[in-house]
């Protein structure tokens, strides 16, 4: 790590082959997308190469564990990039096409997000319907005597079982392209 930090590419090198294989597994494994993946430990690279001390060892000297930390973290800001505030009405132009073209109501979406979010935590039901309420991450976090970051985790959990459902018991939904949650958020 003190070769690195003096920008010792040889010293890189070895610490990229180590762990390079390691770093783009655990991603993959927790955003599900190559691609996306690809981008998130590229970046993760960069920063490093930058900044060393980004990273820390353990008490034997070990940097894997806050590594997986730090990329967790990134993971974590990127779906709160992906899933902003709130979205506005204009930048998400489906409402009418939703409508005409699926046929699916408003209460028929809730009725299968509710079925998907019934084995959730209580934390995480309240959590995702405040923020699709479009009450900020920071409210939400106080009306749940919680902090924020856990909302954002709780959101993104939440997300994830309602695609996971979805892909299960409603394939047409998927295949039609239609994205159930921006649909939820336009026929309040």
């Amino acid at each position: 790590m003190k070769a690195i930090e003096n920008k010792d590419r040889k010293a890189f090198s070895q610490f990229y082959e180590r762990y390079s294989h390691t770093v783009l597994c655990f991603v993959v494994s927790k955003v599900h997308n190559k691609e996306v993946a690809k981008d998130i430990v590229q970046n993760f690279w960069l920063a490093f190469w930058e900044n060393p001390r980004i990273l820390r060892t353990n008490k034997t000297g070990c940097v894997k564990v806050y590594m997986l930390q730090h990329l967790r973290f990134r993971i974590y800001d990127m779906y709160r990039i992906a899933v902003p505030e709130t979205i506005p009405a204009e930048d998400a132009n489906i409402v009418s096409s939703l409508t005409s073209h699926e046929n699916i109501e408003k209460e028929e979406l809730l009725q299968i997000v509710r079925d998907a979010l019934k084995n959730s935590s209580t934390l995480n039901q309240d959590a995702f319907w405040m923020r699709l309420e479009n009450i900020p991450a920071k409210e939400t976090a106080g009306e749940l005597n919680t902090t924020t970051q856990t909302v954002h985790n709780s959101f993104s959990k939440s997300l994830r079982t309602v695609r996971e459902y979805i892909k299960k018991h409603y394939p047409e939904i998927v295949a039609s392209g239609m994205k159930l949650i921006f649909a939820i958020y336009f026929f309040k």
